[in-house]
């Protein structure tokens, strides 16, 4: 061991894993003993309390739990002085348990906290809170960390095949199936339906770096090499003089704090320096260098690339649940949860028409519209795997190279729509603005907010109105920026445009539902049908444009398509149906069956 290492050894273990501030140095005086490793879901535990303090003795501790899913079970002895506990089961942590590699990520992985306050009869307390776990995080990717228990959700699982040298087994523990693999390399497994599941296991530390070579994904490794992400814990390591907060560790870097996986706390632990973190990024190990960042392997897993089957599993918010969801901190995933675009692809026909995949899922967004120019890798997730949403990687690109990684949130850069040419660029854009090729227009949110997509029914003219909020900071999400209320960060990812934000520039407010109701009146009075239930869009209905009718019926189902039509641009929804009924409402329009 080198004498830097040595320098460097020691401040892990003082680090408080809970990052909270010290308590005064009377709370030391309680001494609380729990399992060190998760316990696994459904599982018992015991701990036990200790008066550290001679001048202490007596007295007798109450708990209480302040986060997480209530206990199953919880007995109390000794005066408190030990409890035994046991944690809720998957499904009661999770809900539904999908088929395959189950995700966790911080508010699911079963972690509680308990509070123990000491009292004796002489108006002494001491409070200390002390916090359990039922699992690791997990990405649920088929691609796992060595010395990680996976979770499978599904029935009857055996093991089929393993890795020379392997001696794991799975369990059974609650009725769930679990693996904890205890080499590198791969496993087959097959459930009580025939289904097989291929899991790849390594070390975080073993698994190389080389995903920038000739043929593979250069520009994104020079991409990447400047990413917020993956520069964060450098950054942050130089800026503390005073030490790397220990909970930031399981996000800031590579692995799983604690677990035996290769990455960077248990390499740091091998090393000797487990180490003091105030010293400079510079100063640490090279070995440390590899898993300090939010790299490749701590989003795509270690191991190797999965198979071609399971790649799309990459793209689902539970790769980011693992940072990005645990609430009250980070409501990100909390939030996008609460949104329409998490249940995007819930009609099937979302996610297998092509045309409908496109903005339904987020596979087809990126082929069909975030990244036209590269051969399009099928990623759409399978029938089985039911509804995905638009997920995390649709919007925000960690690794971008059209995109400055130095800009804040790494939105994904893409191309504005032919329609709203001269408006900014904004990855809502492409989603919310109708295509040229539409039978139908298939979504006109940012149409109508920029006062564009109409025609004049006459003419064929576009219909060009003005765009009173196309100055608003930040583009749509300047407005639609509300979400839960118990999240310090991430709220804003429900997208909520809550009346809140109108009110610091409109004393009244457009009436919506007059703008609605005219636009279902017209329709009526034009087809014959009522517009209940699902969009125009998904229905068959074809528009010809090339007539003053189909003009007229593309203009009203403009309007139809964006229920928050009033808000976005009032005065040009009015136009657009004024437009129409000058078609509609006519004597020699006929009607037409829907």
């Amino acid at each position: 061991m080198t004498a830097r290492h040595l320098a460097l050894a020691g401040a892990l273990a003082a680090v408080s894993l809970a990052c909270r501030k010290r308590a005064p140095e009377r709370a030391d005086c309680l001494r609380l003993e729990g399992p060190p490793q998760p316990v696994g879901f459904d599982g018992t535990f015991l701990i036990k309390a200790t008066l550290d303090c001679p001048s202490l003795a007596g007295g007798r501790i109450v708990w209480r739990q302040a986060e997480g899913i209530p206990l199953a079970a919880m007995s109390v002895t000794n005066d408190g002085f030990q409890l035994t506990g046991r944690l809720a089961s998957l499904a009661q942590t999770v809900g539904a348990v999908p088929w395959g590699v189950v995700p966790l990520s911080p508010r699911t992985r079963g972690e509680i906290a308990l509070v123990a306050t000491w009292a004796d009869n002489r108006g002494a307390n001491i409070a200390r809170e002390i916090r359990v776990a039922a699992a690791d995080r997990s990405r649920g990717l088929p691609n796992t960390p060595v010395g990680v228990r996976t979770y499978l959700g599904g029935a009857s699982w055996q093991v089929t095949a393993r890795p020379a040298g392997s001696s794991a087994a799975l369990e059974m523990t609650g009725g769930v199936a679990s693996l904890l693999p205890d080499v590198s390399g791969d496993w087959r497994l097959a459930d009580g339906d025939g289904r097989t599941l291929a899991l790849r296991a390594g070390r975080y530390d073993e698994t190389p770096l080389d995903c920038g070579r000739a043929g593979c994904h250069p520009a994104i490794t020079d991409a990447v090499a400047t990413s917020p992400m993956t520069t964060v814990f450098a950054r942050l390591l130089d800026r503390r003089p005073t030490g790397y907060p220990g909970c930031a560790l399981a996000c800031h870097t590579t692995g799983e704090p604690g677990a035996h996986d290769g990455g960077f706390s248990h390499v740091a632990s091998e090393l000797g320096s487990a180490g003091d973190l105030g010293v400079r990024w510079d100063a640490l190990p090279r070995d440390l260098h590899r898993l300090g960042g939010v790299g490749c392997l701590a989003c795509h897993g270690p191991g190797a690339i999965p198979e071609a089957s399971a790649r799309w599993s990459v793209l689902r918010t539970d790769v980011c649940a693992v940072c990005h969801d645990a609430p009250p901190r980070y409501g990100h995933v909390v939030a996008l949860r609460q949104s329409a675009m998490s249940r995007a692809d819930q009609d099937p026909r979302a996610r297998g028409e092509r045309a409908c995949a496109r903005c339904h899922t987020t596979a087809g967004f990126l082929a069909g519209v975030a990244t036209p120019e590269r051969a399009p890798v099928d990623r759409r997730a399978p029938d089985a795997a039911g509804a995905v949403g638009i997920t995390c990687s649709a919007c925000h690109a960690v690794h971008d190279p059209r995109r400055p990684q130095a800009a804040r949130h790494l939105v994904r850069s893409t191309p504005v729509p032919a329609l709203l040419a001269g408006a900014p660029e904004s990855v809502c854009l492409p989603c919310h603005t109708p295509d040229a090729a539409d039978a139908r227009p298939s979504a006109s949110a940012a149409a109508i907010w920029r006062g564009r997509g109409g025609l004049d029914p006459t003419t064929g003219e576009p219909l060009v109105g003005g765009a009173p909020h196309a100055g608003v900071a930040g583009g749509c999400v300047g407005c639609h920026r509300g979400g839960p209320d118990n999240v310090a960060r991430g709220a804003n990812h429900a997208f909520r445009a809550p009346t809140s934000v109108c009110t610091p520039c409109h004393q009244q407010l457009p009436a919506a539902t007059d703008v609605r109701a005219r636009a279902r009146q017209l329709w009526r009075s034009a087809t014959g049908g009522g517009v209940e239930g699902r969009p125009a869009h998904a229905g068959d209905l074809h528009v010809d444009r090339g007539t003053p009718r189909g003009r007229a019926l593309w203009d009203l189902l403009l309007v139809l398509e964006d229920p928050a039509a009033a808000a976005h641009n009032a005065r040009y929804a009015e136009a657009l149906l004024d437009a129409a009924s000058s078609v509609l409402e006519s004597g020699d329009s006929a009607r037409m069956p829907r």
